[in-house]
């Protein structure tokens, strides 16, 4: 008997690993080949996935790019490779790779399609002649591809709407998760240190937040010389990149950050943290912030959409505006007291298994999926 089968199709193939893991476990547990289709995966995320028996194809695919004969010839590309592999199921997620694998998933023969959005990212910025043009060329993608989904899984309502009213998906067909979610027993609660630790974890970019970060750690370190600055990160090649030889030389003394990479074991490194920060410009709903929550530790994050899901203010951490270190200082202040750190981080964990265990999300998205 032939198995069922489901293709993952993504821009990154790191997420995979790191944000799919148990959704492509619960798959396999109910004996479907999984196929996962990315441009690229590190070797130690490759073998991991290897082992649990996932097939990864490797496939011409820019993800940074609006090139329209990249595009094309990616779209070219794709389809033969879902022909070949005829799975029953395509789920497609970030942004370029949901227009792109819903399209394919179509020509393929009218396969299955899901797709889960992630974020908007910068495809909306409207600022400059080029920004607006991404955003022209992103919604008109969008628009194409997504008429050919059964069903758009969104990770905020804030995303689901301004695709709604931009008439970029039809709000029959979309359903609304609690994020990626969070492997509770994975992520358990840990002790928290009694020094005030602040993490951040981030790709280098600008609208993850880091530089308000570092400058909102400046201010606090003026107040309390004791008070530590964490930062993991890794970079990557974005329109707002910051140089990470830049922060490796100078952000020690110019903001008292301490860069410590990329984070290999992200359960062993926010534990060592006694609050976790991220002051991004917009998420879909921020993995690494679960994941500190589920291991008990206070938020500070900002008031922005995806962010402010993780977030009850004043009882498991604080919403701060974005872009503003000022007020992210000020959150950091009041979290230098040892008990409020406790009573949040209790907080935290209790909200977590309320809203935010994977399990129960990709029960509701398997129950969406009709399987």
């Amino acid at each position: 008997m032939i198995k069922p089968s489901i293709a993952f199709i993504c821009g990154n193939g790191d997420t995979l690993y790191r944000f799919r893991l148990e959704i492509i476990k619960r798959f396999l547990e109910k004996d479907y080949a999984v196929y996962a289709l990315a441009p690229e995966i590190p070797d130690d995320f490759l073998a991991e996935l290897q082992s649990l028996g996932v097939i990864f194809k490797k496939i011409n695919f820019k993800r940074k790019t609006v090139n329209i004969f990249d595009t094309f010839f990616s779209i070219l590309y794709l389809t033969k490779e879902l022909k070949t592999l005829n799975p029953n199921i395509v789920f497609s997620y970030t942004h370029k790779a949901v227009v792109v694998g819903s399209i394919c998933a179509f020509l393929a023969g009218r396969l299955r399609s899901f797709s889960l959005i992630t974020g908007t990212g910068h495809i909306f910025d409207n600022s400059t002649i080029v920004e607006r043009l991404k955003r022209f060329l992103g919604i008109l993608g969008f628009k194409l591809a997504l008429r050919a989904n059964e069903k758009i899984f969104f990770q905020n309502p804030d995303d689901l709407r301004l695709f709604c009213n931009l008439k970029m998906v039809p709000e029959n067909k979309t359903f609304l998760v609690n994020g990626s979610g969070v492997d509770l027993d994975k992520f358990f609660v840990r002790p928290i240190p009694e020094q005030p630790i602040f993490l951040c974890m981030s790709r280098l970019i600008k609208s993850k937040g880091l530089i308000e970060f570092a400058e909102a750690s400046r201010i606090v370190k003026k107040h309390f010389p004791s008070a530590r600055f964490l930062l993991h990160g890794f970079p990557d090649n974005h329109n707002d990149s910051i140089d990470e030889e830049e922060i490796i030389s100078s952000w020690k003394e110019k903001y008292g950050v301490e860069y410590l990479g990329f984070s290999n074991d992200p359960v062993s490194d926010i534990s060592k943290c006694s609050v976790y920060v991220l002051l991004s410009y917009n998420e879909g709903t921020p993995r690494s912030v679960l994941e500190a929550m589920s291991l008990g530790r206070p938020i500070i994050t900002t008031d922005v959409p995806g962010c402010r899901e993780t977030v009850k203010n004043g009882k498991n951490g604080y919403l701060v505006p974005h872009k503003n270190s000022y007020e992210a200082a000020q959150a950091m202040m009041r979290l230098m007291d040892p008990l409020l750190r406790q009573s949040m981080a209790r907080s935290s964990r209790e909200y977590c298994e309320e809203k935010f265990d994977v399990h129960i999300v990709n029960r509701k998205i398997f129950s969406e999926m009709k399987i």
